[in-house]
């Protein structure tokens, strides 16, 4: 579906495991800097009025392609309406079909794939918006190459990463280098990755907002003011290091809202025995049951009940703030939100920051609730494996003064 990314990921392996995760208190600003002027326009209240209904799960996810590509690929391109749309089709087709292929034989699925392509295109039509974008970043880093004599065409985008393409510059063979669309595949793919996942933490987030009491939603405003005014007023990566309470609440939105009903799926290449003997065949699909586990009573007391700062009570000590056992990316065996061990979701770190840097934006300036007579609890969507939340339920936005 997205050329050699599979063969050859290192877009995946170099970049989002190490050098963005080291970059990420520079897009900070950049991504804080446009969700602040972003919002408005998706959460539109109109007039002498102080308040506004959207349908906010397909809210949210719009939202969110725009902040992460001030990240991806910077402004302008982050705000291009025509390859945002393109770009969020990609998950919304692309994962289904990924299911629907596993019904062919394999010797059919490249023929139904391309079918799909010619009456959809969505990815290529995303590739196709955002090849200029990627196009100027390399325009750029040689701009600023040609005029430092004896360093080469990496050291630019090595030392000054203002955007993530500038990190896929770094590592992109020669060949790619002079084929612009094959750069602009990988960050299509690594949008395909951050835009939904994040859309749906954020969701739920504000769902769950909506329904605790204020002295809750309060305590978590005040530790954002007071992390801010730690930091001398700036909301930099610093402070949203401090949302403890916020960051307890996105970790219990996973643990009591499964994305799957399966997770990390893998295939034994080999026969295998598991620790109760089981001996499993060569060839089987094994994968993890995210609901049963994070539903442990052994593990969560009381585990059905949705329990906002459940992580937060539990950092106790006198390095209560440093502990990152308790935090929302940390990996364990009782967590298994985004995976377990070297294959973790390694861009777990760049998402809850841009989820937290959306949420307190937010929280900041709306107060939420459910219009009137509308369920409070709106039945999540579910198709196979995967779990949305509600695609058409809503929430009223309110200005806060």
């Amino acid at each position: 579906m997205f050329g050699d990314i599979t063969t050859n990921p290192y877009h995946l392996e170099t970049i989002i495991r190490s050098d963005m995760t080291r970059a990420l208190r520079s897009l900070v600003p950049e991504m804080l800097e446009e969700a602040r002027m972003a919002i408005p326009e998706h959460v539109k209240i109109h007039g002498a009025k102080n308040s506004v209904t959207v349908t906010l799960f397909p809210t949210m996810v719009r939202l969110v392609a725009r902040v992460a590509n001030r990240a991806m690929i910077g402004a302008p391109g982050c705000r291009n309406e025509k390859f945002l749309k393109k770009q969020v089709s990609v998950a919304e087709e692309v994962i289904p079909m990924s299911q629907i292929l596993n019904w062919f034989p394999l010797f059919l699925r490249v023929a139904v794939w391309k079918l799909f392509c010619v009456t959809v295109g969505a990815k290529d039509g995303a590739v196709r918006l955002v090849t200029p974008y990627v196009q100027s970043r390399i325009d750029y880093a040689q701009q600023v190459w040609s005029c430092i004599a004896g360093l080469p065409f990496s050291h630019h985008v090595q030392d000054n990463p203002s955007t993530i393409t500038d990190l896929l510059l770094r590592y992109a063979p020669e060949e790619d280098l002079k084929d612009v669309p094959k750069l602009a595949v990988r960050v299509v793919h690594l949008n395909m990755a951050a835009i939904h996942t994040s859309g749906i933490f954020i969701t739920h987030a504000l769902f769950e907002l909506a329904r605790m009491p204020s002295e809750q939603v309060e305590e978590i405003r005040a530790e954002i003011r007071a992390a801010i005014e730690s930091e001398g007023g700036v909301c930099d990566k610093a402070a949203v290091d401090k949302f403890y309470k916020l960051d307890s609440l996105l970790k219990e939105i996973g643990r009591f809202h499964s994305l799957f009903a399966v997770s990390s799926s893998r295939v034994t290449l080999s026969e295998a025995a598991i620790t109760d003997g089981t001996v499993l065949p060569a060839g089987s699909v094994v994968g993890f049951a995210p609901k049963p586990l994070h539903h442990n009573a052994q593990m969560y007391p009381d585990p059905y009940t949705f329990d906002p700062f459940r992580f937060a009570k539990l950092r106790t000590g006198e390095n209560a703030a440093r502990d990152i056992t308790q935090s929302f990316t940390h990996l364990s065996n009782d967590y298994i939100v985004f995976g377990l061990g070297k294959h973790g979701c390694p861009g777990r770190f760049f998402a809850a920051l841009m989820i937290k840097v959306v949420v307190s934006e937010l929280l900041l300036n709306y107060d939420f609730a459910f219009p009137a007579g509308a369920s409070q609890t709106p039945k999540s969507f579910a198709f196979n494996i995967f779990t949305v939340p509600n695609p058409s339920a809503k929430l009223v936005f309110t200005q806060r003064k």
